[in-house]
C-alpha cells in the first residue's frame, strides 16, 4: 500500500477547503461535522495520519487510547514516522483528561509522555473535549496556514531506509533519549552497540546528553531484570477493548 494518497499531495490539497482524512476516521463523525462546516472532505487510506490539511497532518487519538498508546510505546513510534514526513505535525488528544489522570495514570507519567512528544518529536499538541470542537479545531486550522508555508506539506527529504529507522527506533528508547539525540547518538558513535558500550563520561559528551542523562542510560543498560507486576497489569489497557473501554 502506498504511503500517500496516489495523487501528489500538492495536487490533492490545491482545493479551497479540503482536507484528506482517513477512512478509519468515518465512523468518529468528524468527517460529517466539517462537510458541515462547509470543507470538501476526501476519504483516502492514510497510512501516517488521520487528517491532512494544507501545510499541517493531524492524528486524532481519544484519551483512553491515547492512554493505550502510552503504554504500548506505540504512539511515540506514530509521532516519529509523522514528524519524519510531515513538516507540521500535530497531535489532537480528544476527551476528558481528568477522568484517566485520576485513576487510569500518574500525572508525571501523562505530561511526561507529553512533554517528549511536544520537545522530541515536535508535534504540536491540543486537547479538546469532544468531536464537535475537534471539528472546529480541524476548521479552524485549515484557514490559518503556519508561518511561511509555502507547500508541499510533504517533506522531500528522502525516508531513511528501516535499518536506519529501527536503530533510531532502539537508541530512542533509552531514557532522556528521543529521536533527535538519538540521532546525534548514533552520528557520532556509527552503531547501536557502540551507543549501548559507551562510557557516561562517552555520553556526556554528546551535545544534549548531560551527566544525569548518561548515568541514567546507563543504569538501565546494565540493570538486571527484574519483572515488575504493575507495569503488567498497565500493559492490559494496550488490549482491543479491556473491560468495554470503546463502549
Amino acid at each position: 500500500m502506498s504511503r500517500f494518497p496516489s495523487t501528489s499531495g500538492r495536487d490533492c490539497l490545491s482545493a479551497k477547503n479540503r482536507v484528506i482524512v482517513d477512512e478509519r476516521e468515518r465512523p468518529s463523525g468528524i468527517p460529517r461535522l466539517l462537510r458541515d462546516l462547509g470543507m470538501t472532505v476526501d476519504f483516502r487510506m492514510l497510512e501516517i495520519g488521520d487528517y491532512i490539511l494544507p501545510g499541517y497532518a493531524i492524528e486524532r487519538k481519544e484519551i483512553r487510547d491515547f492512554l493505550r498508546s502510552i503504554f504500548s510505546r506505540r504512539v511515540f513510534n506514530q509521532a516519529q514516522r509523522l514528524s519524519e514526513v510531515y513538516e507540521n505535525p500535530i497531535l489532537i488528544i480528544e476527551g476528558d483528561v481528568s477522568t484517566v489522570l485520576e485513576n487510569k495514570i500518574s500525572p508525571a507519567a501523562f505530561w511526561g509522555a507529553i512533554s517528549t512528544l511536544a520537545f522530541d518529536y515536535d508535534l504540536r499538541i491540543f486537547f479538546t473535549p469532544n468531536v464537535e470542537q475537534t471539528a472546529n479545531l480541524i476548521y479552524t486550522l485549515r484557514r490559518k496556514k503556519p508561518l511561511g508555508f509555502k507547500g508541499p506539506l510533504v517533506k522531500t527529504r528522502p525516508k531513511s531506509d528501516d535499518t536506519g529507522n529501527m536503530q533510531i527506533q532502539i537508541v530512542a528508547s533509552l531514557p532522556g533519549v528521543g529521536p533527535k539525540l538519538a540521532d546525534r547518538l548514533l552520528s557520532k558513535f556509527k552503531s547501536v552497540r557502540r551507543v549501548f558500550t559507551a562510557t557516561a563520561a562517552e555520553l556526556s559528551a554528546v551535545k544534549g546528553i548531560n551527566r544525569k542523562t548518561s548515568y541514567k542510560i546507563k543504569r538501565i543498560l546494565d540493570a538486571p531484570y527484574r519483572p515488575f507486576v504493575k507495569s503488567i497489569k498497565q500493559l492490559k489497557l494496550d488490549e482491543d477493548d479491556p473491560k468495554g473501554l470503546k463502549a
